[in-house]
């Protein structure tokens, strides 16, 4: 009896274990942020979502990846973030500090790829976003396109430090060269967005003048009589 109690005891103790191991607390971080919605401007051509970037780390390391890839078609592109940093092409909050050089590790890279706690301006988004990439005229980020980032971080990581922003926007792009010659901003979040429309500008063509049947009189009158003076003049010589 006293044997059976013992094991009783130990088959509990292991039952009781289990629930904490199976259970226990996760040891990675994932999260995705799709840019799904048209925060303003023109809907970008193709399916959205338009922008995908992944996040991963492991809980507890102060280093993580960072996935960007385009799902745009046709001649859609992301560009932007100028040298006084007044414009962003492809930007998101972070509730961590990152610390030292933001890597990029294949893809195609961002030309400029920066790190502002104060933020950035995001154009008619008007809210904080502080990690931006921008890519050059010769370089965009268009369909097709991906990049893999290295971000290192000030602390270790306890959770996903893609968070929203005051204005619950995770993420923001600038998107140009829309079917048309229209752009767009689109966003990823759950905050307040003003919405789209399809593009409708066209491309100019210079006006052409038809002339008038009174006018095409004229100009064959003008040719037939240069012709009689030629044939006359050959004929006198």
């Amino acid at each position: 009896m006293k044997k059976f109690l013992v094991l009783s005891g130990l088959a509990l103790a292991a039952a009781m274990a289990m629930p904490a191991l199976a259970f226990g607390s996760p040891t990675t971080i994932s999260a995705t942020m799709n840019l799904d919605t048209v925060f303003t401007g023109s809907i970008p051509d193709g399916s959205a979502p338009w922008l995908t970037a992944d996040f991963t780390s492991d809980v507890g390391s102060s280093r993580g990846t960072l996935t960007l890839t385009s799902h745009l078609s046709g001649p859609d592109f992301v560009q932007g973030l100028s040298s006084s940093r007044s414009t962003i092409g492809w930007a998101f909050y972070l509730d961590q500090a990152v610390s030292g050089s933001i890597s990029c590790t294949s893809g195609t890279c961002a030309d400029n790829a920066l790190w502002n706690a104060g933020g950035f301006n995001s154009g008619p988004v008007r809210s904080v976003f502080n990690l931006a990439f921008g890519w050059s005229s010769g370089n965009r980020f268009q369909s097709g396109s991906s990049a893999v980032y290295d971000l290192a971080f000030a602390k270790a990581l306890t959770g996903n430090p893609f968070a929203a922003n005051r204005s619950d926007w995770l993420s923001v792009a600038h998107v140009q060269g829309i079917t048309g010659g229209c752009s767009g901003w689109i966003v990823s979040g759950s905050g307040d967005a003003q919405g789209g429309s399809p593009c409708t500008l066209t491309p100019l063509v210079p006006p052409q003048t038809v002339p008038e049947p009174g006018e095409l009189g004229l100009f064959g009158l003008g040719l037939l009589a240069i012709g009689l003076f030629v044939g006359l003049r050959r004929r006198y010589r």
